[in-house]
């Protein structure tokens, strides 16, 4: 049904010329903007819904220009929630799009039936309408759209969108809808927000003053009526009712491009000057999806990742910022996580609930630059509070991470809220029993089982994606990250704890071996801490957790900290036997494992890192719970050395471990 628009100027427009179609009916234009927009809070506690801007245009505007491309008499726009902004803003929007505009102002929030009925009452002569909510953004000819219904004497017809969003729209052979509601992903189609309907549609509403449009549809459906629903390949289309879908839009519209929407096309061309500025001129890197606004302050040297920025935005660090919407002004520094009182205001109205009916509990585990709390509501819901120093470039990261593993398949506790101008997080509470206190055998190689084939869907389709779309990772594992890790074990243990660092002598040119072994890996997304503590497990599956520091590096190193963890020592048949076991999932899934001997190798440099925050944290940190885990991850550097053929860093842990059994052991 797509074809290419002749669009005219406003004069031509306000004349109803430029549009080659000559109706013969009267044709009113009508956008739902009225909802308070819950699911894309936080960023409508500021501003209504229909006021947010996609690629710097507010999307009522871009949905009222949309329907000024047609013949239509007039446009309605519904307003309740903040409505005096909407009302101001539409006095504004006549002029811009060479229509005239009513605000049909609702005394309650009067859903879409009921909304369209309000509006349409002082309407007489609207004999077809036209509708287009205003937080979907749409590049198709919806002149083919009013035809169809025109020419098929339809009591409705409903663009549909095929293989995206829920898709409950089932539609018969002869082009009838027949159901609007069936299961998620059982109707085949999408309703996408965009309908036209006879004006003796609204009949069929039911008396509550409140009621959705989808309601008249059905019951028109069941009197036997013609509701179409007209789907087409050619369209582009996008719902932004939540955070995620309205920043990752942005970069769909820049990848596919525009072909048929005057506006968005002249609004997205601006985005791409625009990052060019940021790019070119600033230094500034962008990857991902990316929103910008006018006026922006971007320091050179920042990075911005699926990020939007609206008007005025001004960001205070050469850092990364991630996964967030950035509202307008200066983004202040806040205070470090440690010294923060408690969630940001906005928070407890994206959970929808008071403070003073909830509790903040802290978790024993914290983080680099991170602060850790249970959110308890006194109805018993609960949530994972984080806040994080946003100038650590990895906690800025988390919640990017986070989406690019969920979309892999992978259990992590679900973002919910991000707010990336302060530096917090809220997830879902995964409770707090994590794999290290699983005890039967079966039932913990039954866990690791499942973790092993995350970590083989992270490695090998991670690595294709991560390129795709630029993730954030930290930087990859190179030789000096791993002589760093070297050097933190000989520091801390060999020198701090045992005061013998000549044992390293000797294991010298083993290590350089080692190392050369693991740099010539391909590299992949690695979890980079894939250890027990840092996979819970809720609802009898494991989730990963902690993974803000994933970087490309060689997959071995994951399943070594999985499989030789001094957290939960595993016999050796068990890790030989799981190690084959990721192999297979690896290979399943078109990828080439690494070797065994690389799988030793990856353990002794992971055992190596692991020693050395151990003594860090206990010796330096006074953090004596790591203490009970410095002999055996010795005895397990000794196992792994003598698998991986590098005797010497065999004998030297074994020697470590004899000389740290005296001071460690009671």
């Amino acid at each position: 049904m797509v074809a290419s628009a002749n669009h005219g100027g406003a004069a031509a427009r306000k004349s109803g010329m430029g549009t080659n179609m000559s109706l013969g009916v009267h044709l009113t234009g009508f956008v739902l903007a009225a909802g308070e927009g819950k699911r894309l809070r936080p960023v409508t506690l500021e501003r209504p819904k229909a006021l947010v801007p996609f690629c710097g245009v507010p999307m009522l505007e871009l949905a009222a220009a949309r329907l000024a491309e047609l013949p239509v008499d007039e446009l309605v726009v519904n307003a309740w929630y903040k409505a005096d902004a909407v009302t101001e803003f539409c006095a504004g929007l006549e002029q811009r799009i060479g229509r005239r505009v009513r605000v049909s102002l609702e005394p309650q929030l009067l859903d879409t039936g009921g909304g369209l009925r309000h509006g349409l009452r002082e309407l007489p002569l609207a004999e077809h309408v036209i509708v287009h909510n205003a937080d979907v953004v749409l590049d198709c000819d919806l002149r083919k759209l009013v035809e169809f219904h025109l020419e098929n004497n339809a009591a409705a017809t409903v663009l549909l969108v095929p293989n995206k969003g829920p898709r409950t729209v089932e539609l018969g052979p002869d082009g009838r809808i027949r159901a609007f509601r069936r299961p998620r992903g059982e109707g085949g189609y999408t309703f996408s927000g965009v309908h036209i309907f006879r004006r003796d549609v609204l009949q069929f509403l039911p008396s509550a003053e409140a009621c959705s449009i989808v309601t008249a549809y059905e019951a028109a459906i069941a009197a036997g009526l013609p509701v179409f629903g007209v789907s087409t390949r050619d369209a582009w289309w996008s719902d932004l009712g939540n955070p995620t879908d309205y920043i990752l839009a942005h970069g769909e519209v820049a990848d596919r491009g525009v072909r048929h929407f005057t506006r968005l096309r002249e609004a997205q061309a601006e985005q791409a000057r625009r990052r060019a500025e940021l790019e070119i001129r600033r230094g500034v890197r962008c990857t991902g999806a990316i929103g910008l606004g006018a006026d922006l302050i971007v320091p050179s040297g920042a990075q911005l990742h699926n990020a939007v920025l609206w008007d005025g935005t001004r960001l205070p660090l050469p850092t990364l910022y991630a996964d967030a919407v950035f509202t307008g002004g200066p983004v202040s520094l806040p205070v470090a996580p440690q010294n923060r009182p408690g969630p940001d205001p906005r928070i407890w109205f994206c959970l929808d609930v008071k403070p003073e009916e909830a509790r903040i509990e802290p978790l024993r585990k914290q983080g680099s630059g991170r602060r850790y709390a249970r959110i308890v509501a006194k109805d018993g819901r609960t949530w994972i509070w984080c806040a994080y120093a946003q100038d650590r470039r990895e906690n800025a990261a988390f919640a990017a991470l986070a989406d690019f593993l969920e979309r892999l398949g992978i259990n992590i506790p679900e973002v919910l809220v991000h707010l990336g101008d302060v530096g917090e997080i809220v997830s879902r509470d995964l409770g707090g029993d994590d794999l290290q206190e699983v005890t039967d055998p079966g039932l913990l190689e039954d866990h690791l089982r499942d973790v092993l084939r995350q970590a083989a869907r992270l490695h090998v389709l991670g690595a294709r994606a991560a390129r795709l779309e630029e993730l954030p990772m930290q930087n990859g594992f190179t030789k000096g990250l791993y002589d760093w890790e070297r050097d933190y074990f000989r520091e801390h243990i060999l020198g701090r704890l045992l005061g013998a660092p000549e044992l390293w002598t000797p294991a010298a040119v083993a290590h350089c071996e080692l190392r050369s072994r693991l740099l010539v890996e391909p590299l992949v997304p690695v979890h980079r801490d894939l250890q027990s503590a840092n996979v819970m497990i809720f609802g009898g599956k494991p989730y990963l957790i902690d993974f803000q520091g994933m970087r490309p590096g060689c997959a071995a190193y994951d399943i070594a900290s999985l499989l030789y963890d001094p957290y939960k020592r595993h016999p050796a048949e068990r890790r030989a036997r799981l190690w084959r076991y990721y192999q297979k999932q690896v290979e399943e899934l078109g990828g080439t494992a690494p070797s065994a001997v690389v799988f030793h190798a990856a353990a002794v440099q992971r055992l190596m890192q692991a020693l050395g925050a151990y003594g860090k944290l206990w010796l330096g940190d006074g953090l004596e719970w790591y203490k009970p885990f410095i002999l055996p991850a010795l005895a397990l550097l000794e196992e792994a050395a003598d698998a991986a053929e590098a005797f010497e860093i065999g004998t030297m842990a074994r020697k470590a471990r004899e000389a740290a059994a005296g001071r460690l052991e009671p």
